[in-house]
């Protein structure tokens, strides 16, 4: 009785939590064909030229960051890809490392870019590239530009690194375009949280990017910065506050508007289509405000946008759940012609 109990009261939850999982959809209407969005050039989001020759492909093993979930996830799926190390010319005179896994079989293999979370391993942007090469996709992810919130004494610095990241994913396509197994037709972005938010951006102003899925994102960063409860972001919120008397909402958000404009996904969400979209985010996100990714779905036209029952923290149970959805919502897209 206790087992059959046990059974009942699992499965019951499991129903639950499949009934909260809702999505709403973006319905086109016969007066909104699908055209060509133009994309405005940014000259601050430029990445200026580099040389080729400078680039450096190194074979490595099929999982980098030492982690036991990635580790499970490679042992029971398909290990019929290549992985390798790209080292190329960063915007900032650095050297930026990206990741690039590429199904098995000559291409040319749709590719999607993905950037990695605010801080910590680089786990959950590996584990997102496993599961869309699982799926037939290449992904190249790069590792992180470090942010360090906590520390950071000026409100250049979120602009500033989300800047060098933008700069480098846009270095990074100009190589992978021209790779004989990728096909440059077919390219998308993806991420979560900052990932997402930094995806979303290099969408809104590079035009080679025709679709993305971005988990747990939102729109208007001064609000943002102004309402996470994440722990790098409060103890930078409160310095500026200190430090410029910046009592209220209003004035935190008006110093921070022209320091972050150019990188805020808000800014270029006129210029993507929302067929091309698809958001996931939990309901109880107290990271990114729910209010903050309904303002980033209506600047975007209303796309696609599914939520799941938990908060900013609570993902891992919907992880391959969400990249499942953004790997059928990318097969769709690309399905379509393009322009």
């Amino acid at each position: 009785m206790v087992a059959n109990g046990g059974v009942r009261r699992a499965v019951c939850s499991a129903l639950l939590v499949c009934l909260a999982c809702s999505t709403t959809s973006w319905k086109p209407t016969p007066d909104s064909p699908r055209v060509p969005l133009p994309r405005t050039p940014v000259p601050q989001l430029e990445p200026g030229d580099f040389d080729f020759e400078d680039v450096k492909v190194q074979p490595q093993g099929q999982t980098v960051e030492q982690n036991w979930v990635l580790d499970l996830y490679t042992f029971f799926h398909s290990r019929n890809y290549s992985s390798y190390r790209v080292l190329l010319p960063g915007s900032q005179e650095d050297e930026v490392t990206a990741h690039l896994l590429i199904p098995a079989g000559p291409g040319p293999h749709p590719v999607v870019v993905l950037f990695p979370i605010l801080e910590g391993s680089h786990v959950v942007s590996e584990g997102m590239a496993k599961a869309l090469v699982n799926r037939g996709y290449a992904a190249a992810r790069l590792e992180r530009h470090e942010l360090e919130l906590a520390k950071a004494k000026s409100p250049e610095v979120p602009a500033l690194t989300f800047r060098s990241a933008i700069l480098d994913a846009r270095r990074l396509l100009d190589w992978l375009v021209t790779h004989p197994r990728l096909d440059p037709e077919r390219i998308a972005a993806a991420g979560v949280s900052m990932g997402g938010i930094l995806a979303l951006t290099l969408m809104g102003v590079e035009p080679r990017i025709r679709a993305g899925f971005f988990v747990s994102v939102g729109g208007d960063l001064p609000q943002i910065f102004y309402d996470s409860s994440e722990r790098p972001v409060k103890i930078f919120r409160k310095r500026l506050q200190d430090k410029h008397s910046l009592s209220t909402r209003e004035e935190f958000a008006s110093y921070m508007q022209p320091y972050v404009e150019s990188v805020d996904p808000l800014t270029y969400a006129k210029h993507i289509d929302p067929r091309d979209v698809l958001l996931v985010s939990g309901r109880c996100d107290r990271v990114v405000r729910p209010r903050h990714t309904r303002n980033l779905w209506e600047a975007l036209g209303r796309p696609t946008w599914t939520r799941y029952p938990a908060g900013h923290y609570q993902l891992a149970p919907f992880f391959w759940w969400a990249v499942g959805r953004g790997a059928k919502h990318l097969d769709r897209v690309f399905a379509e012609p393009a322009g």
